[in-house]
């Protein structure tokens, strides 16, 4: 409704983390060295093992800066892209939008613990101060929540667990993995795509200290196997993860089903609205197995299956989270998902995305589906080391689109512009090479309306 509050609240590096006004999750080439150096900038960017839902204790507490609304990278996990004033665009009210900071790096259920301060305070102060000649109905006014990827975990807990819900008109989801990510997994065992070591290793050893990354181990029926099927991570002994971790993990969804499931029974599931938007056409890992010594193999479809129900399974996702985790699990299926066709980390800028969140927030209902139907996935590095070369791919893509693949700097003006060359089939190829820096990489076409982007850091 247009007399409610808006609240945006960020995924993973979405709030800069700072210490005397320098921002130290601001990855540049530079910072990357920090990451593989004992001392104390690699101190500050880690948590204390075992800190579980706690508050780190100095040195490894950092204070909250800005939301970060330019392009971010944490090397083979998440990207983001440089962000519109969403609030300009959705045409809200500056004295009706907050921006929820938060340290990123703490359990999901803390910063859920520190939303449930922050809205209290800012849905009080707004019911009380809003100019009713211009929204005569703010006294009764809820929280409408805009939520990307991690952020939407924070709302979850929030809403469902700690009974925010009763003070919640909506919450809009971009690329929440509701059911975890099997990249997380890749992530927290080294077997991260482009990122060579030792740059591997030194994000590997300071992230696996975040209980948050922790909580976005996959949850649902992961594990293919030639005989049994799918079953879940749980109970299994993965190399290079924590037990403990897995087990808090599936703890943490556990208690968001468990509070969804009574609180539906009690109050029925519309007592207040979930809308879930998603990514669905890009390769995106989907499954595991292991080998000798809990060593996991990752997949991106499900042919691994015992069970041959498996592997018709919807394939693909948004590059980081599977199709199947993009959507909430209580639905009985990912139709009522919200399609776009662009990557994680360009969500938020998708046309089409802006139109539906602009329709939450003025409480209409979801638009439906809302891809342009061309079925094109890219393929993007995250890292590549400077004057090497680097590869573009294009999957499922029609020559008359007349691909090309463009480089962009910080402002966005584009830097090198080249022609994707037919491999065969739908496949499409360009090879790149790049100074230094943190650089948007743009796959688009000539001939429709079509772009995919994502971000590329090069040392």
């Amino acid at each position: 409704m247009k007399h409610d509050l808006v609240v945006l609240v960020p995924g993973i590096m979405g709030t800069a983390l700072t210490r005397g006004g320098a921002d130290l999750w601001d990855l540049t080439p530079e910072a990357m060295g920090g990451l593989l150096r004992p001392g104390r900038t690699r101190e500050a960017l880690e948590l204390p093992r075992g800190i579980g839902d706690d508050d780190p204790e100095p040195p490894h507490a950092l204070e909250l800066g800005r939301t970060v609304h330019g392009a971010r990278i944490l090397p083979g996990l998440v990207s983001t892209t440089r962000s519109p004033d969403l609030r300009g665009l959705l045409g809200i009210e500056p004295e009706r939008f907050a921006e929820f900071r938060y340290d990123w790096r703490l359990s999901n259920r803390n910063s859920a613990r520190k939303l449930a301060v922050f809205v209290e305070e800012r849905l009080t102060r707004w019911r009380e101060t809003a100019d009713r000649q211009l929204f005569p109905r703010a006294g009764e006014a809820k929280v409408v929540f805009l939520c990307r990827s991690m952020g939407g975990l924070v709302v979850r807990y929030y809403t469902e667990v700690l009974g925010g819900w009763e003070q919640t008109r909506s919450v809009a989801t971009l690329g929440t993995p509701f059911s975890g990510s099997v990249k997380a997994l890749r992530f927290l065992t080294g077997q991260v795509e482009w990122v060579p070591s030792p740059f591997r290793e030194g994000i590997r050893e300071v992230c696996s200290t975040f209980p948050s990354v922790g909580q976005l181990l996959p949850t649902y029926r992961v594990v293919v196997d030639r005989q049994q099927g799918r079953s879940p991570l749980r109970g299994r002994s993965v190399e290079g993860v924590d037990t403990r971790t897995v087990d808090d993990s599936f703890a943490f969804f556990r208690e968001v089903q468990d509070a969804v499931a009574e609180s539906d029974a009690l109050h029925s599931r519309r007592r207040r609205t979930l809308i879930a938007l998603g990514g669905d056409k890009h390769r995106t890992d989907q499954a595991l197995s292991f080998a000798a010594g809990g060593r996991p193999v990752f997949h991106q479809d499900f042919a691994d299956s015992g069970d041959p129900e498996d592997r018709v399974l919807p394939l693909f996702g948004d590059g980081t989270v599977a199709h199947i985790a993009q959507t909430p699990p209580e639905w009985p299926d990912t139709g009522r998902t919200v399609w776009l066709d662009s990557r994680h980390a360009d969500l938020v800028n998708s046309d089409h995305a802006l139109k539906q969140l602009r329709r939450v927030c003025d409480g209409l209902e979801p638009a439906g589906v809302l891809s342009v139907g061309e079925p094109v996935g890219c393929e993007f590095p995250d890292f590549a080391r400077a004057g090497e070369p680097f590869e573009v791919w294009a999957t499922n893509a029609d020559a008359a689109l007349r691909l090309r693949v463009r480089r962009l700097g910080e402002d966005g003006t584009p830097v090198v512009d080249e022609a994707m060359r037919h491999c065969g089939g739908g496949d499409f190829r360009a090879e790149l090479r790049a100074e230094p820096g943190r650089w948007t990489l743009e796959v688009y076409s000539t001939a429709r309306r079509y772009s995919c982007r994502d971000v590329l850091l090069v040392v």
